[in-house]
């Protein structure tokens, strides 16, 4: 019997014991876990304060633009389910390096042979992406992933008939360049720039849902008006995009 007892009292030891160790880890691992937080927040807070905004507050004849984000969260589910069509803005700026990421996702070079990251017929690549700041106007330079100034001036208004396009912090025109598609017949040029073009666009509403930023694609723009202030001929404004953060 006094066998029993003693060894039920170093089973209840032993159990008691384990129990204390494992609360003790749990414990350690959720001080760890809280540790990781603050130091994700502090890191976040710091990359925030060193964010740059030359690109909305200045005009330069060419900007070679930061290497797009690779690591970008969240997954592309989740961006999915978080993809929506906002008409207000605030006036908070975006940073350069997001608008290299945007610029890079809509329509960006992602492989040593010079394809993009949306699909072209024949990879004409046609579809081209014009950046409509407070300052100005730049040129897309897929290739090297930079800037081209194209023209001084806020020409926000023009890139849509809606009043917002004036109060979004940037703008995207996509134009199909026709040029690049010589070997289309005319029917060709209207039909794929315009399934082009949607490809473009999505790409666009995913990064922007990825990345906690708002927009909407717009068909009824005045594409004689954007002609005009591009100076484009052989060419067709097919849909414009205002940026920003949603009021």
């Amino acid at each position: 019997m006094n066998k029993k007892l003693l060894i039920y009292q170093i089973a209840c030891l032993a159990l008691s014991a384990t129990v204390v160790f494992l609360a003790w880890k749990l414990s350690d691992a959720i001080d760890s876990s809280k540790d990781d937080q603050q130091s994700n927040n502090i890191v976040t807070e710091e990359s925030a304060s060193q964010a740059s905004f030359v690109i909305e507050n200045s005009i330069q004849d060419s900007i070679a633009l930061n290497k797009p984000t690779e690591n970008q969260n969240p997954s592309l589910y989740v961006a999915l389910q978080n993809r929506k069509t906002v008409r207000s803005f605030s006036d908070q700026l975006l940073s350069d390096q997001q608008i290299s990421n945007l610029l890079w996702s809509a329509c960006g070079v992602n492989r040593e042979d010079g394809k993009l990251t949306s699909p072209t017929a024949r990879n004409a690549q046609e579809i081209e992406a014009y950046l409509f700041t407070p300052k100005a106007i730049y040129y897309y330079q897929k290739e090297s992933h930079s800037l081209k100034l194209y023209k001084e001036g806020d020409f926000r208004a023009k890139a849509g008939n809606q009043t917002f396009f004036a109060t979004a912090p940037v703008a995207i025109a996509l134009v199909g360049n026709f040029l690049k598609m010589e070997n289309f017949d005319e029917e060709g040029k209207q039909f794929y720039s315009a399934t082009d073009v949607g490809y473009v666009s999505q790409d666009i509403y995913l990064y922007c849902a990825a990345d906690g930023l708002a927009t909407v694609a717009c068909g009824n723009i005045d594409r004689p008006a954007i002609l005009e202030v591009l100076e484009l001929k052989d060419a067709k404004p097919l849909l414009s995009h205002p940026i920003g953060y949603e009021q």
